[in-house]
């Protein structure tokens, strides 16, 4: 019998009343093993979404709970699209003294005292997972941000081409990459110090942002070498953009206090194209364009896509 018992306790609802939780051994075994199959789960990623999807799959086979709200200073995330109602618990999640939000948890019911002990035991194992999940998040996204102007960096840029390139496979349909670089910027940092030319550097990159989709990308390479790559992009909307560039920077004080310009290559991705090589006819087009006399466009010649 008391086998039969402890091979069904994850049928249970850990409701108060059930003559399981008369014997305090079997209670106590089925929030352990509770407890480790969660951890074992969390254990799987390092995706904080992931990791608040994973707890409400396991703790609602446990508990009556409808939906999960994590609430941290700069975010909120709601697992489940549906009104809010019913009975709201809130834990705080913390992890080596350190606050990381609070854990809002709607039950379908008014909980039971046994509800709210392992809920508070099970949102404490979650805390771990997820300050590790975060920290992972923050030095990723360091690797493969630029600090000064938030924009994506050179780390990044790979990863960016091939997921174009995977979707101009299925699609059917161009992309384009843009090498940038600010005209007399050198002059700038020379006279007025890196202060002045790192606001430069941050007003050039939000005019680029402004002048891009939501499904194009952003870079700096370095210094003041910028790139975008224009997904779905026509050999001529490349003008239009680039003149969408100069216009803005006209438009910025700082950038016509200095009388700054930029200079632009382009090319079109061809059919096996290696990113070393998009790049380089780009690049090779940015030094026609400051042979020119820079503030340009030069285009690379493009052959028709096979």
């Amino acid at each position: 019998m008391i086998k039969k018992l402890k091979s069904n306790y994850q049928l249970l609802n850990f409701n108060s009343a059930h003559p399981l939780w008369l014997n305090a051994i079997l209670k106590t075994e089925a929030i352990e093993r509770v407890s480790y199959i969660l951890l074992c789960r969390l254990q799987t990623t390092v995706e904080p979404e992931l990791l608040f999807s994973i707890f409400h799959q396991e703790v609602s086979k446990y508990l009556p709970i409808f939906n999960v709200r994590f609430v941290a200073s700069n975010f909120e995330l709601d697992l489940l699209e549906q009104d809010q109602g019913g009975y709201c618990i809130s834990q705080r999640l913390a992890a080596k003294d350190k606050s990381l939000g609070c854990l809002k948890c709607y039950f379908t019911d008014k909980p039971t005292l046994a509800q709210v002990q392992l809920l508070k035991k099970l949102v404490k194992i979650l805390s771990y997972p997820l300050n590790n999940a975060i920290q992972y998040q923050q030095v990723k996204h360091m690797a493969l941000t630029d600090n000064l102007t938030g924009l994506a960096n050179r780390n990044q840029f790979e990863t960016t081409y091939q997921v174009l390139v995977s979707k101009n496979l299925e699609k059917q349909t161009c992309f384009s990459l843009l090498v940038i670089d600010l005209d007399g910027f050198k002059k700038v940092n020379d006279q007025f110090g890196h202060q002045t030319g790192d606001l430069v550097l941050c007003s050039f990159a939000k005019i680029l942002l402004a002048c891009c989709r939501e499904q194009d990308k952003v870079f700096r390479f370095g210094g003041d070498e910028f790139t975008i790559l224009l997904n779905d992009t026509s050999v001529e909307s490349v003008p239009r953009i680039a003149l969408r560039i100069a216009k803005l920077m006209e438009t910025c004080q700082l950038l016509a206090k200095f009388g700054l310009s930029c200079s632009i290559g382009s090319a079109l991705y061809h059919r096996y194209d290696e990113s070393k090589q998009l790049y380089g006819r780009a690049d090779e087009a940015l030094y026609r364009a400051k042979e020119k006399g820079k503030n340009c466009l030069e285009m690379s010649p493009c052959s028709q896509m096979t």
